[in-house]
């Protein structure tokens, strides 16, 4: 009966494996498994869409391929069947959570930027006396590239002929932060009244309250890290007790390898960690969308 049943999940396996291979390479698969995978690689692709992350089918399937062979591995060393089950929340869970982990990463990215580069328009706005053409002395300065990811799309539209409101406008969107809309009101003040030395000030005046905020943001962003961090040690302390007693002689066959409880103690271990790791995410990072 043992047999059959080893038989009967490997060739399930086996099935699973040659769908997403399939789906990898391009080559249309038929079936329900490929109609499943399918939907979720469409409900993955429009969260990345969503959170503006560049992400690719490639990516899904490539973390499909590894999800099955970390099964498929773990069954062949522990004989354990119901480590099969690992691949499915395996497979649903990390292509989300990279996601999301790269979404804020993104994000953080462009608020460590955005300081700097309004210090860097503000410090050519007197000299230039215009914002486009301040803008674009940002932009030729920029050897990274950091400012001109965001100045850019400002700079196009004023090209364009659209309004500085506008054209602020978009900027505002673009970075989706309620400090900084202060600072955009601010800008398209001072372009009215014609880069006086009270707009000027005024503007330093909301550029130096949004650093203030933009460093308890990223302030916060590190201990959140570190509380990741601890998480992941209590973990892996976790971890080191089944690992410990299994490689003890006690003169006995290992619980965990050759007894039902053992078993189902290790995939309940395996089930618990993917939910500590994928809620420890959830409420220990930084929300972005809420800044």
């Amino acid at each position: 009966m043992l047999s059959f049943l080893n038989a009967a999940l490997f060739s399930a396996w086996l099935t699973m494996a040659m769908i997403v291979l399939l789906t990898a390479s391009g080559r249309k698969a038929k079936g329900a498994g490929y109609g499943f995978l399918a939907q979720e690689e469409n409900k993955i692709r429009k969260q990345a869409d969503q959170a503006g992350v560049s992400w690719g089918g490639k990516e899904t399937k490539a973390i499909w391929i590894v999800s099955i062979t970390i099964a498929s591995c773990l069954y062949f060393l522990t004989g354990n069947l119901l480590l099969f089950g690992i691949a499915w929340p395996l497979m649903l869970v990390l292509p989300r959570l990279l996601i999301q982990n790269r979404k804020q990463g993104q994000r953080l990215e462009m608020l460590t930027v955005l300081a700097d580069c309004l210090r860097q328009l503000l410090s050519r706005l007197p000299d230039q006396g215009s914002l486009s053409r301040a803008i674009e002395m940002v932009v030729e300065s920029d050897s990274r590239g950091e400012n001109t990811s965001l100045l850019g799309p400002v700079l196009e539209e004023l090209r364009l002929g659209s309004t500085v409101r506008d054209a602020v406008g978009t900027w505002q969107s673009a970075v989706g932060l309620k400090k900084f809309d202060h600072v955009a009101e601010t800008l398209i003040q001072a372009n009215q009244d014609g880069w006086t030395p009270a707009a000027l000030k005024a503007l330093d005046k909301s550029i130096l309250g949004l650093e203030g905020d933009l460093k308890a943001v990223l302030l916060v962003a590190q201990k959140a890290a570190g509380a990741r961090r601890k998480l992941y040690m209590v973990l892996g302390t976790a971890w080191s007790f089944p690992f410990i007693l299994s490689i003890m002689d006690l003169g006995q066959k290992n619980i965990y390898l050759y007894t039902l409880p053992g078993k189902l103690l290790i995939s309940a271990y395996i089930a618990v960690s993917l939910y500590v790791i994928v809620k420890g995410q959830e409420y220990l990072s930084l929300n972005v969308d809420e800044l």
